[in-house]
Formats: structure tokens, sequence, C-alpha cells
């Protein structure tokens, strides 16, 4: 299958199922990513829009980076490095925080299977888990860009669509405001479209994912 075709699939799907647990070991990387990419830029004395505008930019920055080493050999090890970060990730606040539960065995499941398939070395199942860490950027930039906006617009109730699209309380563009008179909506709307360009250029032209005999 074309990259770019397999990276639309897994972006459909991650922003369907962006809030049930199916997704959570793609959301554990891009959580940890835009958490430490805000808290370092915060640190910089800068208006909203630009904090907003520099952390988007970043984000999709990385993105593009991991979008890029696909080209190379490198990407079959994408999917393992960014699987048992999870893993180590996951299994650190299930025991700092005790939270015991169904819900954490499913995860551990999910997890382990991840590492499995990529160790197995099934190409194509490899190149699909690693679009899902990478693609879970952008599809989480979405939800902080277009989503929250778009709803805060329409007054519509944040979990209509729980726990599928479940759109966030803030975004990084919450502080923004409708700036000059122009609706929030439209600036980081339009902000993130232009940041999604080269994403959506580096989505092809990588491997195809063919399974190894």
């Amino acid at each position: 299958m074309r990259s770019d075709i397999r990276a639309l699939i897994v972006s459909i799907l991650l922003f369907l199922l962006w809030g049930t647990v199916l997704t959570y070991p793609f959301r554990i990387i891009s959580d940890i990513t835009c958490q430490a990419t805000e808290a370092v830029v915060g640190k910089i004395p800068l208006p909203a829009i630009a904090f907003a505008v520099l952390v988007l930019l970043i984000i999709m920055g990385i993105t593009c980076v991991m979008l890029f080493l696909g080209k190379m050999e490198v990407s079959d090890h994408i999917a393992l490095v960014l699987s048992i970060t999870g893993t180590i990730v996951y299994t650190v606040r299930i025991f700092t925080t005790r939270s015991f539960s169904v819900a954490a065995v499913f995860m551990a499941i999910l997890l382990s299977g991840t590492i499995v398939l990529v160790l197995m070395r099934k190409t194509e199942w490899t190149r699909y888990i690693a679009d899902a860490f990478i693609m879970a950027l952008p599809v989480r930039m979405c939800y902080e860009c277009i989503m929250n906006p778009l709803y805060r617009l329409l007054k519509t109730d944040l979990y209509l669509l729980s726990p599928f699209i479940t759109v966030p309380q803030t975004s990084i563009f919450s502080k923004v405001g409708n700036l000059l008179g122009v609706n929030l909506l439209l600036w980081s709307g339009f902000f993130f479209i232009v940041s999604l360009l080269p994403v959506i250029y580096l989505t092809g032209g990588r491997k195809e994912g063919k399974i190894r005999r």
C-alpha cells in the first residue's frame, strides 16, 4: 500500500477513536511530546499567539523528522522504539498512581502486542504501527487547533461524542482568543493547515509495507 494512503487511513482511525482505549498506546507518546514542548516553550516570555504557533510548529516539525526517517532503513525501528517507550511510561504511571484496573491490563496487552508484532518483523504491520505513533501528533494538534475552537464556536458540549471524539477542554490557542477581531477558529485553523502541508508532503514516498519472508 502507498505510504500516503496508509498514513491517511491511520490518521482517520486515530481521529475517530481518539478518546478510546484503542488509541491510548499511541496517545502516550503524543501526550509526552506535546506536554514537554509546551513546558519548554512556556519558559520563554512570548505573547499567547507566538506561544501557540511555536508549539504547533515544533510538534509538526517533530512529525516531519519522523516521517523523513521513514524514507530510510531506520524506519523499521521507529515502531519498536516508540512501543517500548510507551510501555515504560505507562508502566511507571500505573505503579506511581496505583491505578490497577481491567483497563490497565487491556492497555498492557495492547502495548505488548505492538512490541510482539514489531519483533516478528512483519513489516506491513510494523509500518502501520509506526504511522500510528507518528500521526498521533498531528491528530492531537487537529483536536487542539480545529475541534476545540469549533466546538466552542458552535457552543457544543465537548463530550458530545465521547468516548470516541473527545475534545480537550483547553488548547494551545485557548489564550489567544479572537485576536484583532478574528475568530479563534480562523487563527488556529490557518496555522494548523499551513503546518500540515509539509507533513502531507512527507507522508508519500516512504517504504511500502511489504511483509518480509
